[in-house]
Parts: structure tokens; sequence; C-alpha cells
């Protein structure tokens, strides 16, 4: 998309044509920010925490880097919300064959169309049907470089949909296609009015990887639903569902809570934690350095065009 992203704008949000200009005149006045927020916390701890389904849930996108992301970080929140919407931004397949080539396929597209397909048969078992399932059909571990227009893809698919809740991954560390699609949520909110949620995923920790929980942020509220017994058997066979990243998805096979709060601001310059990211650890594209290099170039293209 070669347009500005003020073109994605609800038109009360819409500045003149020159371009998007500083943060403070992108999108909503701090005031209604704060408004906003304070009717996100007002709602979102029987959103999250109620063990029943609701009939008049907030219209929710759950927007995820990668298939399978959305059941690792919100499987059973899904099978008690089954109206969300889901917003898979990569088809899952790097441009690398490796992936495709040891799960048995021969080229990256068939790789992509197995993962879609196991995606669609494990979300139907938290009653998601295949119509509420999209993919904006990036390439796995790509979007690092191609932050502004995933920002853009992001902002439209928002303003489609008009969500009332956005849930999405933490800029942790955990894979630079999380942070990505982090990066592109939190331009969103800046842009539109809705409550902007994560749903807690992976990072590093002392003692390697550390799975179901966010990094500790001071003064941030969390939301943890512990799962029953028929919500664990049902996560598990979700997740046990995803065959091509059965050795991927291994660490996750015995969930006991889903881990949920609202969005920090994030500094996207500055690393998510000190020390090494945990995809620094992998070949996956980029490193920490230069993922905040591009993310700072994107924020300059953006703000200041």
């Amino acid at each position: 998309m070669g347009q500005h992203l003020f073109f994605f704008l609800a038109p009360e949000l819409q500045r003149v044509p020159d371009g998007l200009g500083p943060t403070s005149q992108l999108g909503l006045k701090p005031s209604a920010m704060k408004a906003a927020h304070d009717r996100c916390r007002e709602e979102l701890e029987c959103f999250f925490l109620s063990p029943r389904e609701q009939a008049n849930n907030p219209s929710t996108l759950l927007i995820a880097a990668h298939p399978d992301d959305e059941t690792i970080g919100a499987g059973a929140l899904l099978r008690r919300r089954p109206n969300i919407k889901i917003i898979h931004v990569t088809d899952g397949s790097p441009l690398n064959a490796g992936d495709a080539l040891a799960a048995g396929f021969t080229t990256r597209e068939e790789y992509a169309e197995a993962r879609r397909k196991e995606t669609v048969q494990a979300l139907a078992q938290a009653g998601i049907r295949e119509d509420a399932i999209t993919n904006l059909q990036f390439t796995d571990q790509q979007l690092s470089f191609q932050l502004k227009e995933v920002t853009e893809r992001v902002l439209a698919v928002v303003r489609q949909f008009q969500p009332e809740v956005v849930l999405t991954q933490a800029y942790e560390g955990g894979h630079p296609d999380h942070d990505s699609v982090a990066f592109a949520c939190q331009m969103a909110r800046r842009a539109a009015s809705f409550c902007l949620c994560e749903f807690a995923g992976y990072h590093a920790g002392r003692a390697g990887m550390e799975i179901y929980t966010f990094l500790p942020r001071a003064q941030q509220t969390q939301y943890a639903y512990r799962l029953n017994a028929g919500e664990r058997e049902l996560k598990i066979r979700m997740i046990k569902g995803f065959t091509t990243q059965e050795r991927t998805l291994q660490p996750f096979v015995q969930p006991e809570v889903e881990t949920f709060r609202m969005a920090p601001q994030y500094d996207f310059t500055r690393p998510p934690h000190e020390g090494k990211l945990w995809y620094e650890n992998f070949n996956w594209g980029t490193d920490g350095a230069t993922w905040r290099k591009m993310a700072s170039q994107t924020l300059g293209e953006i703000l200041h065009p």
C-alpha cells in the first residue's frame, strides 16, 4: 500500500491530508484516551475471568502473528467467547524452505496451506468458524522488514471491523514477528478508539524460555484465568492439532493458566528487557538491534512523513 496511514483513520480522527503528523495530532486526544482506558478497566475483568459464555461480549479482534499463536495465548478464552474474530498476520511459512521440508512439504506454499487447514480444524473445537478467520498473507519471519505495510494493513482491518477490544501479542522479544504485530497494534491504538489488550506468550527468562506469563511491569494489572479440567483438555487437543508444529509447541502442552492485561505503552526503540532476547537464539530473520533500528525508522516515517 502506498497510501499514508491517515487514509485508514475514522473520519472524525483524520487530519488534513498532509501526511501523518506527530503523535499528539494523530489520533484521540488524551482526555478521550483516558475515558476509553477507564471504560476498558470496568469491562475486562468480566471479559477475561468469567467462566461462562456471555451474550453481550464486546466485539473483539484477536490479532496474532502466526497460526497457532491465538491457541497458545487464548485457546480457552476463545471457547468462552466464540464471537471473537481471528486475524493472522503471516501465513506461518518462512521464505527459507527448511521448516516446510522438515514437515514433509516440498514448497513453502504447501506448508502454508497445511498450517491454514490445521488452524481451521483446531479453532473449530473452540467454536470459531472458518469465516471468522482472516489471514493477511505476510511471510513468516519477514514482518520486521515491512513494519509500515503491516501497520497499514492492521489499521485497515481495525477500520473494517471496528472492534471494541483488540487482543494481541506483547513486545517481549519472544519472536520478531510477535514484536512487529505489537508495534502495528500500538500504532493503530493511536488512531482509533478501542481497548488494546495482550495475551501472554513466551520470552527469555533466567532458566530459558518462560511461557504463559508476561515480563514484569510495575503497576500493570493482569487477569490470570486458571483452566478447569475440561478447558485444559480442550486446549491440549487444540495444540496437538497443529501437527506441523508438534516439536515447536511441545513446551506448551501442559497449560494451566491464560494471562491477559491491558497493553502498556512501549518504547520500541529500547529492548523489552536486558540481555539476550529469546529470538536471538535462532535464525528467525533478524536480531534485536536491527529490529529496533527498523522500528525507529518506521516510527519516523509514520509520525513525521
